[in-house]
C-alpha cells in the first residue's frame, strides 16, 4: 500500500493548475484587423496549426506532471507494509454476550445493532468484532471483508458470564494497532459492568460509541442456595417493578425434592424454604420465569460438606485465645444456618519452621501481628498467597506495613502507614461497594455497620487495590488487593477492641465470616464458584461438576458448584455519560512507534529520488518541445 511520510506536501500538487491557467489564457483570440491586399500574402507559408496545437498540449502535460512529481518527492512516498499501514481507520464492534441479554428477543436486538454499526462504518475502515462478558474474545480480526464480521456477529450467542466493560475496551484497543479507531460497544449498560473504582484506558484519538440494547425485562432470579442440616433455603430476587408470586422447585441429584411459592415485592428478595434433611450430593433450585433472563433461573449447591474450614491466625505470641479473643470466638461461632471455622493460632516466629505443605490445608490466613515474622515466615505466607491463598491483614498497632508489602511480593503496590500523634476524632465505616461478597450479609441493612465507632486507623492504599469501604472522614477503611493467584483484604484497624468497638457489635461475626468465605473462595477449599472464577480445567457452565484440583481443607470430596454471577441480575443501569466518564484517554505511544517504522521503510526505498529523476527527465523533454514550438 502506497503511503506518504509527509502527506501535507501533496497540497503542493495544486501548483499543477498554474500551467493550465496559462494555457487557457494564451488561447484568448487576438483582435481582427482588416487588410485589403490579401492577394499579397496568398503565397506566404502557412504554419501547420494542428501540429502546433499538439505540441502545446504536450508541453502542458509535461509541465503538470513535473509539478506533481515534485510534490510527490517532497511528500516522501513509500510502499507501506506490516504495522506501518496505519493510515486506514479501524472500527471494532464490541458485542455484549453476558447472560443479562439472554431474555427473549434481547440478544437478537443486540446483534442487529452490531450489524448496523458495521454497515455505518466509514467505507475505507477495516472492521473487527469483539465479544465480551467476564473476558473478551476477538472473533473477527480487523479486515476489509465485512461479510466475515457480520458472520461473526450472527454466530455469537449470549452465554453465562457477567458484564465486564474493561475487558471489552482493552481487547478492542489492542486491535486498533495504533490506527485512527472507533470502538462501538453494544450493551445494555448494566451498572455492574464497572467494578467500584474500575476504569479502562484507550488511545487519546479513539472514539467510543455506545449502542444501548435497552433495560432488562421484569426478571426473577435465584441468587443464593444454602443447604442446611434440616432444610434448604433459596433466595429469590424480583428485579421487576411489580410484586410477583415466584414458583420455585428443588431437585436433589436430579430428583424432585420440593416445591414452594414465594411472594416477592418489587425490586426485593424473598426466601423459599424446603423442609427436610437434604440427602445427596447436589441440589438445584429453579424458579419459573419464561419471560425474563434464563441463565439465572437455576442455582446449584453441593450437599454433604460437614468438615469445618480451617483458618490460621498469625498473632504476636501464637496464643489466639489471648491475642485474638474476640476474633477466635467469632470464627468458632456456628449456627444451624452457618457452619463455624476451625481456628489455629501461630506466632510469626513459629512460622519460620513451617513449610508450604503445612500451610496448604488452611482456607484463609488472618495476619494480626508481624512481630517476629522473619524472612522464611514471610516467604511461606507469600507463597501461600501467590498460589491462590486468601490473606486478611488487620492493620492494627502490631502490623508493620513494610513486612506486609514483603509478604505480598515485589509487585505489590500496597501501602500501610500508621497514624502517629494525637488520636483522631471517632469515625464510622460505610461500604463503598455494597455488592462485594464481604457485605452480602448486610445487603438488607447496610446502615448497621455505621453503629461501629473507630477511634484510630492506619492509612492504607494501593493502585492495584479495589476500595471496598471508607470511613466517614473519607479515609480508606477496607481494600481488596490481588496477589498472584490469591487475594488480600486489608482492614485499616484492628479486630480486637483496641482501636475500635467493632467486636462488641452484632455485625462483627457476619463481617468476619463473609470476609473469610470470600478469601477462601480463591483456593480449592471453595465448593461454590461463579462462572468468571472457575478453577483451571472446569468448563464455565453452570452445574455441579467433579474437579481434579487440590482437595479442600478437611479432605471432603472434589465436587464443586458452578453458578452465574448474581450481580448480573441487577437491573441498575448506567447512562452513556457515566460509561464515557469511566474511560481514560491516554496519549498514543503506538503512533510514535508506527511513525518510526514508516520512516525506516521510507529510508530503505527512497522512492522520492525516483520521483525527482523522473521530474528532471520531463523538464529536459519540456525544454526540447518548447524550443521547437516557439
Amino acid at each position: 500500500m502506497l503511503s506518504f511520510l509527509s502527506p501535507l506536501f501533496l497540497a503542493g500538487a495544486a501548483a499543477a493548475a498554474l500551467p493550465i491557467v496559462l494555457h487557457l489564457l494564451k488561447r484568448e483570440p487576438e483582435a481582427r484587423v482588416k487588410f485589403a491586399a490579401v492577394k499579397l500574402i496568398k503565397q506566404a507559408p502557412v504554419e501547420y496549426t494542428d501540429r502546433r496545437r499538439l505540441r502545446e498540449l504536450l508541453l502542458l502535460a509535461l509541465r503538470i506532471t513535473a509539478l506533481i512529481l515534485l510534490a510527490l518527492a517532497f511528500a516522501r512516498p513509500f510502499v507501506a507494509s506490516g504495522a506501518a499501514v496505519a493510515s486506514t481507520g479501524v472500527t471494532v464492534v464490541a458485542l455484549d454476550t453476558s447472560y443479562s441479554l439472554a431474555a427473549p428477543g434481547r440478544f437478537e436486538r443486540a446483534q442487529q445493532l452490531a450489524k448496523d454499526a458495521i454497515a455505518k462504518a466509514p467505507v475505507g475502515d477495516l472492521v473487527g468484532v469483539v465479544t465480551f462478558a467476564d473476558e473478551a474474545d476477538i472473533v473477527a480480526p480487523p479486515g476489509s471483508d465485512r461479510t466475515l464480521a457480520n458472520d461473526a456477529i450472527a454466530q455469537a450467542s449470549a452465554g453465562f458470564g457477567a458484564t465486564r466493560y474493561r475487558a471489552a475496551l482493552s481487547a478492542a484497543s489492542q486491535h486498533l494497532g495504533g490506527r485512527r479507531g472507533t470502538i462501538v460497544v453494544v450493551t445494555d449498560l448494566q451498572e455492574n459492568g464497572w467494578d467500584a473504582g474500575d476504569r479502562a484506558s484507550v488511545a487519546e484519538g479513539t472514539t467510543i460509541q455506545v449502542l444501548d440494547v435497552g433495560p432488562m425485562p421484569a426478571n426473577l432470579a435465584v441468587t443464593a442456595v444454602r443447604p442446611l442440616a434440616d432444610r434448604v433455603v433459596a433466595t429469590i430476587h424480583n428485579g421487576g417493578t411489580a410484586a410477583r408470586d415466584a414458583r420455585v422447585h428443588l431437585t436433589i441429584d436430579n430428583r424432585p425434592a420440593g416445591d414452594a411459592i414465594v411472594s416477592v415485592a418489587a425490586n426485593q428478595s424473598g426466601e423459599a424454604t424446603f423442609a427436610g434433611a437434604p440427602r445427596g450430593a447436589s441440589a438445584a433450585v429453579r424458579v419459573e420465569d419464561p419471560g425474563g433472563i434464563q441463565a439465572d433461573n437455576v442455582r446449584y449447591a453441593v450437599l454433604g460438606g460437614t468438615s469445618k474450614p480451617a483458618v490460621l491466625l498469625v498473632t504476636g505470641s501464637g496464643d489466639a485465645n489471648r491475642d485474638a479473643f474476640y476474633l477466635q470466638h467469632a470464627l468458632a461461632t456456628g449456627t444451624a444456618a452457618d457452619a463455624a471455622f476451625q481456628v489455629t493460632g501461630v506466632s510469626g516466629a513459629q512460622l519460620a519452621a513451617w513449610s508450604a505443605d503445612r500451610m496448604a490445608p488452611f482456607a484463609a490466613v488472618l495476619l494480626l501481628s508481624t512481630r517476629g515474622l522473619e524472612r522464611h515466615g514471610r516467604e511461606v505466607l507469600g507463597a501461600y498467597t501467590q498460589q491462590g491463598g486468601g490473606l486478611f491483614v488487620a492493620a492494627g498497632p502490631e502490623v508493620d506495613g513494610d513486612v506486609v508489602g514483603d509478604v505480598l511480593g515485589a509487585g505489590s503496590t500496597l501501602r500501610i502507614a500508621m497514624v502517629e500523634g494525637a488520636r483522631p476524632a471517632p469515625r464510622v465505616l460505610a461500604p463503598a461497594d455494597g455488592r462485594h461478597p464481604v457485605f452480602h450479609a448486610f445487603a438488607a441493612n447496610p446502615a448497621s455497620l455505621g453503629l461501629v465507632t473507630f477511634q484510630n486507623a492506619a492509612r492504607i492504599g494501593g493502585s492495584a487495590c479495589q476500595t471496598l469501604a471508607r470511613f466517614t472522614t473519607g479515609d480508606t477503611a477496607l481494600i481488596d488487593c490481588a496477589a498472584g493467584d490469591g487475594r488480600a483484604l486489608v482492614f485499616a484497624s484492628d479486630l480486637d477492641n483496641r482501636w475500635n468497638d467493632f467486636p462488641l457489635h452484632a455485625t462483627f461475626v457476619p463481617f468476619v465470616h463473609e470476609a473469610v468465605r470470600y478469601l477462601a473462595s480463591a483456593r480449592a477449599h471453595a465448593v461454590d464458584y461463579v462462572i468468571g472464577d472457575v478453577p483451571a480445567g472446569v468448563k464455565p457452565v453452570p452445574g455441579v461438576v467433579t474437579t481434579n484440583d487440590a482437595v479442600r481443607a478437611g479432605g471432603q470430596g472434589h465436587l464443586i458448584a458452578v453458578n452465574v454471577d448474581p450481580r448480573e441480575s441487577d437491573p441498575a443501569r448506567l447512562s452513556v455519560d457515566d460509561f464515557q466518564s469511566a474511560v481514560t484517554r491516554l496519549k498514543d505511544a503506538g503512533r510514535g512507534e508506527l511513525h518510526v517504522e514508516a520512516r525506516q521503510q521510507e529510508d530503505q526505498q527512497h522512492l522520492w529520488q525516483y520521483a525527482l529523476a523522473a521530474m528532471a527527465i520531463l523538464l529536459a523533454a519540456e525544454g526540447v518541445v518548447a524550443a521547437r514550438t516557439a
